[in-house]
């Protein structure tokens, strides 16, 4: 069965409601974003979880080519399944005693 990327993108929405003293409008919503900042105190301030939009922005097939990424077992691909392998060296197998970087690879 094919793999494919999935991208999207999710918006949490709250409902804040907040009472501030302020001289006019202008003063009330800059101090608003203030509070928001965490520079200022408001008189009330609440936030409630209101909701969440997720919207999709791409769906594209997997190539065939993609980087290996081992999965927990370490034997086999998150992504395809087909088995990976370690190209470092370990720290027990190096010449210096520490361990040599590699990439992982798809070994199939």
């Amino acid at each position: 069965m094919p793999v494919f990327r999935v991208l999207a993108s999710r918006t949490e929405l709250y409902l804040i409601e907040s009472f501030i003293q302020a001289a006019d409008r202008d003063e009330a919503e800059e101090t608003f974003y203030a509070v928001i900042e965490g520079e200022r105190l408001a008189l009330s301030f609440v936030q409630d979880f209101d909701s969440s939009e997720t919207e999709v922005s791409a769906i594209e097939p997997l190539s065939p080519d993609h980087d290996a990424v081992p999965a927990e077992d370490r034997a086999h691909c998150l992504y395809c399944g087909r088995s990976v392998q370690w190209t470092g060296t370990a720290a027990t197998a190096s010449p210096t005693g520490m361990t040599i970087p590699g990439p992982w690879i798809h070994a199939e």
